[in-house]
């Protein structure tokens, strides 16, 4: 399990099993048998780790997804790629032929209006459910969700749309294996919401947290995310109609972390001194959010800040327990968050390295 947090005595769920600290997560083997996997969302922040992941341990990884300049970037890691898109069904078929795994993370993360998270997040689910039905022998799935879709219930347009795309893949469970992971924060090189809104703030000395009073959560290096994700590809049980639990696994690294401790570890890695933390007026928070999309909308975008995300910062408690996932899947997050940090930074200081 991870080491020492950025402070003494942090709070941890009792996970059961001890593991190996620091580091990250080592390729896992298939038994030395390549393993052919789909990967929805292979261009993404998540996606292109485990592409890598999947390559460095032998397995073949078929990307679905839209053309770009960052599917030539997959191609040269050696995976193939099916262009097509969920949000129209366009090339699921083919990308689904001859798969023995299929780990979707293609979801959209911010938009102006419901509709559009329902079009990916669980409309989207349901073509490549529905393709993975109709094949003789349809392969293992494994849904990647958040901790946005439950257990407790979505505050979010993003997480009321997660939920949907599970209930989707619930309904097919007694036709298509399949499992469903809910991380919390996921962070690490490359990831683009959180140390680009933190950094700054850390840099002036002075981070704001919205609403007052504690606020806590669950984050996961992306390797170990990665890591998950795999363990839950090749093992453990899956969904079963009219279960709500079985094969459904929060994932975080075990900690409870306050927003503050976040906050001065982030500081410490980047080397300055620990922030003040000055408590916002969810009013307040909600009016920014506002602003920031009015901005976005003339330039034509969804900025990470919205009043979608303004919702999920009423919750002051985002955490869970990954004790089903360890003893289930034997997920051993390795990486602690001063390490996790460490190697954002690294990352940030070298783009070119971090894709």
């Amino acid at each position: 399990m991870p080491g020492s947090l950025c402070r003494s005595g942090g709070t941890r769920y009792a996970l059961g099993v001890s593991g190996r600290s620091g580091g990250t997560c080592d390729p896992p083997g298939w038994g030395g048998a390549v393993t052919r996997f789909l990967v929805t969302g292979a261009t993404g922040f998540i996606g292109s780790r485990l592409t890598r992941m999947i390559l460095a341990g032998g397995g073949t990884v078929t990307a679905l997804a839209r053309p770009s300049s960052r599917t030539r970037a997959l191609r040269e890691l050696g995976a193939d790629v099916v262009h097509g898109d969920l949000a129209t069904g366009r090339g699921v078929a083919e990308a689904v032929a001859g798969a023995e795994r299929v780990i979707h993370l293609a979801a959209t993360l911010k938009a102006r209006t419901a509709a559009a998270f329902w079009a990916v997040n669980r409309d989207g689910v349901a073509r490549l459910v529905r393709a993975l039905a109709a094949v003789p022998r349809p392969p293992r799935l494994v849904l990647c969700s958040s901790l946005a879709a439950g257990p407790a219930p979505p505050v979010s347009l993003y997480g009321a749309s997660k939920l949907a795309g599970e209930q989707v893949v619930r309904e097919h469970a007694d036709r298509v294996p399949a499992v469903i992971l809910r991380p919390g924060i996921v962070y690490g090189p490359g990831e683009p919401a959180l140390l680009p809104a933190l950094l700054p703030m850390i840099r002036l000395g002075v981070v704001v947290q919205a609403g007052f009073g504690p606020h806590r959560y669950a984050l996961v290096y992306v390797d170990d995310l990665c890591a998950a994700l795999l363990a839950a590809a090749d093992r453990g049980p899956v969904l079963r109609p009219g279960d709500p639990r079985t094969g459904t696994y929060a994932i975080g690294d075990g900690n409870v972390y306050h927003w503050d401790e976040i906050c001065r570890c982030l500081a410490q890695a980047a080397g300055h001194r620990a922030p003040l933390v000055i408590p916002l007026p969810l009013p307040a928070v909600r009016a920014a959010a506002a602003l920031a999309e009015l901005a976005g909308r003339a330039g034509g975008t969804v900025p990470a800040f919205n009043r979608d995300k303004a919702r999920e910062m009423r919750r002051a408690d985002w955490t869970c327990a990954p004790a089903d996932a360890v003893r289930e899947l034997g997920f051993t997050p390795a990486t602690t968050l001063r390490q996790g940090f460490a190697e954002a930074l690294e990352a940030l200081a070298a783009p070119s390295t971090a894709r």
